[in-house]
């Protein structure tokens, strides 16, 4: 599964790079978690992370060592996120 976690950056350049800095090292030190990569989206958010994971749960458990860590940050006011599920995940057979 793809899951895109957008958001709206409300800090410095330099704050971003550490926020990304430190969730990228929480995703790689997680199996079943795979950072992607940050991208700037064509739409409201300024901001979209993008993860590929083994299952929601595992997803979920970045999201909770981050806040564990590292708390609430007060740079992103808002965000969502969207699953993206493969046919096969879905149980779509060919």
């Amino acid at each position: 599964m793809l899951v895109l976690y957008y958001f709206r950056w409300t800090g410095l350049a330099k704050d971003l790079q550490e926020y990304i800095n430190n969730v990228n090292e929480l995703a790689n030190g997680m199996e079943g978690v795979n950072f992607k990569g940050v991208f700037s989206p064509t739409s409201e958010w300024n901001c979209v992370i993008l993860f590929e994971g083994t299952s929601y749960d595992k997803i979920l458990g970045l999201y909770k060592a981050y806040m564990m860590k590292y708390g609430p940050n007060p740079k992103i006011p808002v965000g969502k996120v969207e699953i993206l599920h493969t046919l096969d995940e879905l149980g779509y057979q060919a």
